[in-house]
C-alpha cells in the first residue's frame, strides 16, 4: 500500500463563478519518495496540499495517508493527525518572532508533550543535522533568508512525521541558500527516508526530487523519473513545461 494515496480528488470553489482548483486528480507516493508537484499559476498545486493537509476540504474523491482518511476525523483528532502525521514548511517560513531558533525547533515536540528530557535529545540532533547549533540562541529577525529555512525545516521534521509538506520552499531564496535548501531536502530524503511531497515552479528544485507529477487545469497532465542524471531530468522538466504552457514567466529557468 503506498503512503499517500490521492483518489479522484475534486475541489470546487463556490461563488458567483464556481472555479474547480482539482479536477478528479489522482496519483499515489510510495514511502521514502520525494515527488515534485509542477504546472502553470493556478493550475491546483497549492490546493492539492492544503486538501492533503487538512487544511481545505475536498469536494469529492479522497486522500488516503497511511490506509485512513483523515477528513474522516473529528476536529481535535485531525489537529492531533497534523502536528502528528506531517511536517510543513512554506515560502514564507512562518517562524515565530518571539522565540529563539531552538524554541522554534522545538515547538511540535512541547504541543505534544514530549518529555523534555527526549525533546533536548531530539533538538541537538535535529540543530546539528541542518547545521543551526551556532544559531539556537538567535531570533528569526537574526538570522538570512537560508537559516530561516533551515530553522522552519527542523522544526518541520523534529517529530518525525510520516509525509513532509513544501509549498515553494525556494520561493523567497537566492540560488545559492535555494540549493542549499534543496540539497538539505534530498538528503533528508535519502538518509532518513522522509517522504517529501513539494509544489514548486522552480525547475531546479524540482530537479532533486526522484518524480515529477505535471497537473494542469487541476488535472493530472503527466509525470517524470529523475533517472540517473539530475542534468538530463532537468532539461525533461524543461520540455515538459514547455509543452505545458501557461504563464511561462511563473516558471524559473535557471540551470543547476
Amino acid at each position: 500500500m503506498a503512503l499517500l494515496e490521492v483518489n479522484q480528488l475534486t475541489k470546487i470553489y463556490e461563488g458567483k463563478v464556481a472555479r474547480t482548483a482539482l479536477d478528479h486528480l489522482q496519483f499515489s507516493v510510495e514511502e521514502g519518495e520525494f515527488v515534485g508537484i509542477m504546472g502553470p499559476s493556478g493550475s491546483g498545486k497549492t490546493t492539492l496540499l492544503n486538501v492533503v493537509a487538512t487544511i481545505d476540504e475536498p469536494t469529492a474523491g479522497s486522500v488516503s495517508l497511511r490506509g485512513h482518511d483523515p477528513h474522516a476525523l473529528n476536529k481535535e483528532e485531525m489537529a492531533l493527525f497534523r502536528r502528528r502525521e506531517l511536517g510543513f514548511v512554506f515560502q514564507q517560513f512562518n517562524l515565530l518572532d518571539t522565540l529563539t531558533v531552538e524554541e522554534n525547533i522545538a515547538l511540535p515536540l512541547l504541543l505534544d508533550g514530549i518529555p523534555v528530557q527526549e525533546a533536548e535529545q531530539r533538538l541537538q540532533q535535529v540543530m546539528q543535522k541542518l547545521s543551526l547549533s551556532a544559531n539556537e540562541g538567535q531570533f528569526p529577525y537574526e538570522l538570512s533568508g537560508g537559516q530561516m529555512q533551515r530553522t522552519a525545516i527542523a522544526r518541520a521534521i523534529i517529530h518525525h512525521p510520516a509525509l513532509l509538506l513544501a509549498d515553494e520552499p525556494t520561493g523567497n531564496l537566492d540560488s545559492k541558500s535555494a540549493g542549499d535548501v534543496m540539497s538539505l531536502i534530498s538528503a533528508l530524503n535519502a538518509e532518513e527516508r522522509t517522504t517529501v511531497l513539494m509544489a514548486t515552479h522552480d525547475a531546479v528544485a524540482a530537479s532533486y526530487c526522484s518524480r515529477v507529477i505535471f497537473v494542469k487545469d487541476g488535472k493530472f497532465y503527466n509525470e517524470i523519473y529523475k533517472g540517473d542524471s539530475r542534468q538530463s531530468f532537468f532539461q525533461s522538466i524543461i520540455d515538459m513545461l514547455s509543452l505545458l504552457g501557461g504563464d511561462i514567466r511563473d516558471l524559473s529557468f535557471v540551470r543547476p
